[in-house]
């Protein structure tokens, strides 16, 4: 950072279908077209279909399952 002002900086991501190997936080592309930070885990919630993801909604402290259609990997 020089003189209060942040360097510009390029991330890169490539869209993957399905759901990722491994449980974890990753960026998914939901079937309504938004992108979210969400949970994958191997172990999903009973109630829910294969492919769902948990995400927070952090103003309102709610946590919602929805379908991931992809998810984002960093290109490094």
């Amino acid at each position: 950072m020089a003189n209060g002002i942040f360097d510009k900086k390029s991330i890169n991501f490539e869209l993957i279908d399905g759901l990722p190997d491994d449980h974890g936080t990753y960026l998914f592309l939901f079937e309504d077209g938004t992108i979210r930070e969400g949970y994958y885990s191997s172990f999903p919630h009973p109630d829910c279909e294969k492919g769902t993801v948990k995400w927070c909604d952090k103003e309102n402290e709610w946590f919602y399952y929805e379908i991931a259609v992809g998810w984002f990997k960093r290109i490094e």
